[in-house]
């Protein structure tokens, strides 16, 4: 037998107990009725023992009419067909609960929560939406009822909902809920800029700054704001702090580097690639500077840069590299070399290069939000 059906039959045997048993004051009046409900009550009992779901659900809900103790039953019943999957006779249970008139406002307020959970999990989001709404104007639990509310948004991109309820667990004092915040924040100044609303932007990047203070996202975003926004020494200044204060996620840095870098004489961008490599080496930096090397006509210095590095740390991406850096000599160049960029070009692209930090998911390319527990800014790049 299930186990939480195990306890729910425990529960519903000693509710039945009680109910049975209490006689306020000696009186036998009302003992007929009394009477009327034990044989109602076990019918719906064997009902439940022999796994006939639609019955017990049917004389469970009815002796809700003649003794409301029974409710904690109900709400039990409802919440294991939902975790069961269920979720229409949930429903079922968790609504005709509400239809009662004799509940308490904790009973109601209860019914509410549990109802808005089905509605959620059968991906009826408007309905789920409503409810917790409604939990909040009657002050249900409002705090459950805001972090339902900021899934739900999440789940379906409504950034701006999204931030509203963020905005108000913080005010709450929920300690986790600043690295959501500030990434909706930053979903939000995703739009803005691709928009081309810079002030939005930046708007909702400061912001997203000083809720989440340890956020990499909203500094490379408010970089690549100022740079379209042509404030190259804002944009320095602020990457300088940043790869102090995260130098684990160089691999995010180069290409702003390179932007920030790019019409500097004195070779900055190589100076910066070259430090970054000494201090942390990996092949994602030294790509960048076999590639900046190629791209000055660096030829002696790719070559042997590229040499060290086959012999030492040999990697897809510089073997890749490294048949189209020898094209230009066609004594060393056949098809077969062409074949073989095409192949390990191919197999870079599946290279895990970021996991969770939570759940372990793992992926080739930076996901703020991890697929797969959900969690915002946990996926962290893996040393290589």
């Amino acid at each position: 037998m299930d186990i939480w059906l195990f306890f729910l039959v425990l529960a519903a045997i000693f509710c039945g107990w009680l109910l049975g048993h209490w006689q306020p004051f000696g009186k036998k009046e009302g003992q007929k009725g009394s009477d009327h409900f034990s044989e109602r009550y076990a019918k719906g009992l064997n009902y439940l023992l022999a796994d006939d779901s639609d019955n017990a659900i049917r004389v469970f809900t009815d002796l809700i009419e003649i003794n409301r103790d029974t409710i904690e039953i109900h709400i039990a019943l409802g919440n294991l067909f939902r975790s069961k999957g269920e979720v229409d006779r949930a429903i079922k249970v968790h609504q005709n609960l509400l239809a009662r008139p004799n509940l308490t406002r904790q009973q109601r307020h209860t019914a509410i929560a549990e109802l808005a959970s089905d509605y959620s999990k059968a991906g009826l989001l408007d309905r789920a939406e409503k409810l917790y709404r409604e939990m909040i104007e009657l002050k249900a639990e409002p705090e459950k009822a805001y972090r339902h509310l900021l899934e739900l948004y999440i789940a379906g991109k409504s950034w701006e909902e999204a931030v509203d309820c963020a905005q108000m667990l913080h005010r709450m004092g929920e300690p986790e809920v600043a690295v959501e915040y500030g990434q909706c924040l930053c979903e939000i100044a995703t739009a803005a800029i691709d928009a081309g609303n810079h002030r939005l932007a930046l708007k909702n990047l400061e912001r997203a700054m000083v809720v989440d203070a340890d956020s990499v996202r909203a500094p490379l975003l408010l970089i690549q704001l100022h740079l379209k926004m042509d404030k190259l020494s804002t944009a320095r200044r602020l990457f300088t702090r940043l790869v102090r204060e995260h130098p684990n996620y160089m691999t995010l840095f180069i290409e702003p580097a390179r932007l920030i870098f790019v019409n500097d004489d004195d070779g900055q961008y190589q100076k910066f690639l070259q430090e970054q490599y000494q201090r942390q080496p990996s092949t994602r930096i030294a790509m960048a500077l076999l590639e900046y090397y190629a791209r000055n006509e660096e030829i002696e210095k790719a070559r042997q840069f590229l040499s060290d590095i086959l012999r030492q740390s040999p990697s897809f991406e510089a073997f890749e590299f490294a048949l189209r850096f020898l094209r230009s000599d066609p004594e060393q160049l056949n098809e077969t070399w062409d074949t073989l960029s095409v192949f390990l070009k191919a197999m870079q692209d599946k290279k895990v290069e970021y996991i969770c930090s939570r759940c372990g998911y793992e992926s080739h390319a930076i996901q703020w939000l991890c697929p797969s527990c959900r969690n915002w800014a946990s996926m962290k790049p893996i040393k290589q």
